[in-house]
């Protein structure tokens, strides 16, 4: 291996030694060893057949591409030490060598350990014998993998110059061509480049890679996500001539008086030019139809082999800007041709898609093509099965998921990603924040940050220029970010003034730099709603607040994203921010039994293997893009069309068009109003006419409700006209509901259908028995509870499950103090007990059975009140026989709702099952609650059952598990049924909140430690 020599200044904290050593350490070791012989950074030149593949982007089968994906050999030891030091010889033999798939990380193809941690170094553990020391990382645990493969060069390719790449390969890897060293390279998210063609031969060619687990490096990869190994992106050829475009920077705005004109700019830059050759460059510009907008040539200045082409702002006029909304892009084709040398093979054809837009900071707001934007944004981390491979149908598929959720916004969390992402935001239309691979977090913010150290600050600028240079032509990127939770210090204020005299179209931000000069957007995490006001109500701020991470979505979660909106909505200087995060990274296992579920941290390697548990699963969709319920409260919260009812007699209604770039009658309206007994009274669709950010009200006239109505729904739905390319269908892009009050309907008892009995434990004041004509409906007892399976939020809110479990509300019972019994009623007072048999209050339950069979249930509670702050819950339990699972209720669904994330449940008339209901996260947990209901009836197959309602709003969830086995599961394979399905009837339940990384739940929705009184009915279904 080769060596450089260090003066390595070692500070042995805390024992009392310092000692100053010279020896000689791996470029492994050492933060300024972040490349050795590679391409300056650059953006992609790949050469393309002709023109119209360039125009179709497809420059993978190009006749000068050459993917190196595939099946490797490969060699995986613990230790530096005990690897093949010669494998890269190409006599060397591999035929015992195992086969691996490129890309993919080797710790999820059998090799090593797949490591979760968030904010600490990996490495800096017990099992691995080593404390953080930067730049050094563990030596003899440190797993080195060795990769090796042929390859054979295309005949059309002689006489060209031939280049590698890697677009990402994790921590440090050295490679060779036919057993010469080519370099090295540090740095995991950015790709590296070699010019091999003097290392090429005739026929098969031998490439090989040598990559190690840590490295100096990881000192600034540090980031929430799993730590793995390998190499993870394409590896690749592509050939151009010696004469080649290097480097290209394409400038495409908008002039800034009217935001209506593009202005056009090109700076290129060529290499390998001989004296005797001036190459020309034409260029081409063309509209989404192909057609021709300008084209020309432009001479170039050279000196010493390079040569650059500079053209000045082309002014366009009327041009289509690119946003999220309206995605408009052009091509741009560049050809750089010798004058002499014109013949195939001796120019390179190369371009992309642009977009003409600007993004910038504008009287205190961030503004897009000269208007103010909301930012409806999401994080997004590369995951998939295979680690951080992800294969281009899942980015797609990620892509559409976004746009069919009215997310505008992603945060690449937290480094840049696979280059064809970048493409696909291009096209749909997704904003994106780009962000350098630079998170330190493991050493803190304080003095033993490495935003403070000037030795690190080399590869901190490497890292944030490769970010920018590949990148810079993208118009999706409106935002640049230089990393993320590594403290701040000189060494990102030098950054960020690299960053703007380099790129003056886009702002700059770094959540650590707070109010510090080196943001340009005040974009600070999980700060609650009340430190947005205190903000915007200054009169000394001058940036927007914009939340690079909020409402984290760890399984039962994103509760009160509609109250942060609020504040979104009406405060100009708070523009949005981007949920934390997208996808679950979880990987699909199945244990020993065959019974599958999702892995988190801890799951992998010994007892001891350093571990943040589930905190990994904190997605709108879980690792196989299956929605979570709360991507529908995001979907319903992010939409841009927005409604109030003004008059509920005539309809009226008043329309808010929240876009910035369309006008609402590219949508249709669709409304109808439905009565409480699912009967449509009225409907019908028009077209509303309003400019961006206008309000207009429309009336959609007056509906009789009939006399049996207690109430009826307006619903409007909005649809586009044309079909968006990010769907499949005609989609739903808004919607909202309004109850309009109507006569209410008698209630009528009915004949009897059935014989009801009941019967009352005097032990415990418990209904224990419902019978229907003999039949027993319960399986258990009628119950008070007062608590849920804790949700991960509730394990971190303060005032929730620590508090409610040390006051036993998890081991409620009931102790009888009397039951009385009259000709009308059965009457228990009942004392509540807590496993220690202390007293957690008082609860009266009534018991009235009618001659129709219809039992009321009445409670009154008057509880202890210095126990606990709040109750998870306030209702009543039970279990009834597994066969009583079809539900069929009139209130919010058809998903799961909670007090503080119900803005996306529509009332209406549902039919669902408990296994339907019960939404299987990460973690098992709280789950399958529905809010605002009228009424429920839980029945089997044959339609028997029992009917629920009461005369006020209730919640409710019907669930294939108990209590006790949902909170004991640590995974879903923990899951096992009991022969029953388990009922909560709730007069009140606190809401999910976010308190895993954030405020945990709001006041107004908590269920505060008060005396209550409820009453629910029921009646038996025949």
């Amino acid at each position: 291996m080769k060596k450089i020599k260090l003066l390595l200044f070692v500070f042995l904290l805390g024992t009392g030694m310092l000692s100053v050593s010279a020896q000689e350490l791996p470029e492994w070791q050492n933060q300024y060893a972040i490349g050795l012989n590679k391409l300056a950074p650059h953006s992609y030149v790949w050469p393309f057949q002709n023109k119209e593949s360039v125009l179709t982007g497809d420059y993978q089968n190009s006749s000068y591409y050459k993917s190196l994906n595939g099946a490797w050999k490969f060699h995986w030891v613990k230790n530096p030490d005990n690897r093949s030091k010669d494998f890269y010889q190409p006599d060397f033999y591999t035929g015992g060598w195992a086969d691996i798939q490129v890309p993919g990380n080797w710790e999820r193809q059998g090799y090593g350990t797949a490591i979760y941690v968030n904010e600490n170094y990996e490495f800096d553990h017990e099992l691995f014998n080593f404390k953080k020391n930067p730049p050094l990382v563990p030596y003899a645990e440190n797993e080195v993998g060795s990769y090796r493969r042929t390859f054979t060069v295309p005949e059309n390719w002689d006489g060209r110059r031939v280049v590698l790449c890697l677009e990402g390969v994790i921590s440090f890897y050295y490679v060779w061509v036919n057993g010469e060293l080519l370099g090295y390279n540090q740095g995991s998210k950015t790709p590296a480049e070699w010019d091999i063609t003097d290392y090429l031969q005739e026929g098969e060619n031998t490439l090989a890679v040598e990559v190690y687990r840590w490295s100096a490096g990881s000192y600034l990869e540090c980031q929430d996500f799993w730590r793995l190994s390998g190499i993870e992106r394409d590896v690749y050829l592509y050939s151009t001539p010696k004469a080649h475009i290097a480097d290209y920077t394409v400038t495409a705005s908008l002039e800034k008086e009217n935001y209506k004109d593009g202005l056009f700019g090109l700076n290129v830059q060529v290499e390998g030019v001989n004296a005797a050759e001036k190459p020309v460059l034409s260029y081409q510009l063309l509209d989404q139809q192909n057609k021709e907008v300008f084209a020309g040539k432009i001479a170039g200045q050279f000196s010493e082999g390079t040569g650059n082409y500079r053209l000045n702002d082309l002014l366009i006029p009327e041009v289509k800007a690119w946003s999220a909304e309206n995605p408009c892009l052009y091509h741009l084709v560049l050809n750089l041709v010798l004058n002499l040398e014109t013949a195939d093979g001796k120019q390179h054809l190369t371009g992309r898609e642009i977009g003409f837009r600007t993004s910038e900071i504008k009287n205190g707001q961030f503004c897009v093509n000269g208007k103010p934007v909301l930012v409806k944004g999401v994080n997004r981390h590369e995951h998939s099965d295979k680690g951080r491979t992800v294969s281009k149908e899942l980015m797609l598929q990620d892509v559409l998921l976004m746009k069919q959720n009215n997310i505008n916004t992603v945060r690449n969390s937290h480094y840049p990603t696979h280059p064809y992402w970048y493409e696909l935001c291009n096209k749909y239309g997704l904003y994106m924040i780009d962000e350098a691979n630079i998170e330190s977090h493991g050493m803190g913010y304080g003095p033993s940050s490495l935003a403070k150290d000037t030795a690190w600050l080399v590869p901190h600028m490497d890292r944030v220029k490769r970010m920018y240079e590949r990148s810079k032509n993208h118009p999706a990127i409106v935002i640049w970010s230089m990393g993320n939770e590594a403290g701040n210090g000189s060494n990102f204020e030098h950054t960020y003034d690299w960053l703007k005299a380099t790129d003056s179209t886009r702002p700059v931000q770094y959540e650590r730099a707070e109010e510090n000069y080196n943001t340009d957007i005040y974009c600070r995490m999980y700060r609650s709603i009340d430190e947005i006001k205190a903000y915007v109500a200054r009169e000394d701020i001058y940036r927007p607040f914009i939340l690079c991470e909020y409402v984290h979505a760890m399984g039962n979660s994103v509760g009160g994203l509609q109250d942060y909106w609020n504040v979104f909505e009406s405060e100009p200087m708070a523009q949005g921010g981007c949920i934390w995060d997208w996808v679950d990274q979880t990987f699909r296992e199945v244990d020993e039994n065959g019974k599958w579920y999702w892995s988190y941290g801890g799951d992998y390697g010994p007892e001891n293997v350093p571990s943040f548990g589930s905190f990994c699963a904190n997605g709108l969709v879980n690792a196989a893009r299956e929605p979570h319920p709360h991507l529908y409260e995001v979907k319903k919260v992010y939409q841009n069309i927005k409604s109030s009812l003004v008059d509920s007699k005539d309809l009226t209604i008043s329309v808010k068009n929240w876009f910035g770039f369309t006008n609402l009658n590219n949508y249709t309206l669709n409304w109808k109003v439905t009565a409480d007994n699912g009967e449509v009274l009225a409907s019908g669709n028009r077209i509303v006419e309003a400019a961006p950010q206008e309000e207009v009200s429309i009336s959609l006239g007056k509906v009789a409700l009939p006399k049996n109505c207690s109430e009826a729904y307006l619903d409007l739905s909005w649809t586009p006209n044309e079909q968006p390319v990010w769907s499949d269908v005609l989609p739903e892009v808004a919607y909202d509901q309004f109850v309009i009050e109507g006569k209410p309907a008698k209630k009528q008892s009915g004949e009897s259908l059935a014989t009801v009995a009941i019967q009352v434990d005097e032990n415990t004041g418990a209904l224990t028995s419902y019978t229907v004509d003999g039949e027993e409906m319960l399986a258990s007892p009628v119950v008070l509870s007062l608590y849920r399976p804790i949700t991960e939020n509730d394990n971190r809110d303060r005032n929730s499950a620590r508090l409610w479990k040390a006051a036993g509300l998890n081991q409620l019972q009931q102790k009888a103090i009397s039951v009385s019994k009259n000709s009308k009623n059965t009457t228990a007072v009942v004392e509540l007990q807590n496993g220690e048999n202390q007293k957690v209050g008082e609860a009266t339950f009534v018991y009235t059975l009618d001659k129709n069979g219809k039992l009321s249930v009445k409670t009154t509670l008057e509880p202890v009140d210095t126990l606990v702050q709040t109750f998870a819950r306030v209702g009543l339990t039970f279990e009834m026989k597994d066969e009583f699972n079809r539900v069929k209720y009139l209130g919010r669904g058809d998903h799961e709702t909670q007090t503080d994330r119900k803005a996306s449940g529509r009332i209406g008339i549902y039919e669902t099952t408990a296994e339907r209901m019960f939404h299987y996260y990460v973690v098992p947990q709280a789950t399958g609650n529905r809010t605002d209901t009228r009424w429920m009836n839980l029945t089997n197959k044959a339609g028997k059952g029992v009917a629920f309602d009461s005369d006020v709003l209730f919640q409710f969830s019907v669930r294939p598990y108990t209590d006790q086995v949902i909170d004991e599961a640590r995974h879903i394979n923990d899951l096992h049924r009991t022969g029953t399905v388990t009922v909560h009837l709730d007069a009140a339940q606190t809401g999910v909140g976010t308190a895993t990384c954030g405020p945990g739940v709001l006041p107004q929705y908590q269920v505060n430690n008060q005396d209550y009184e409820f009453e629910f009915t029921l009646q038996p279904l025949k």
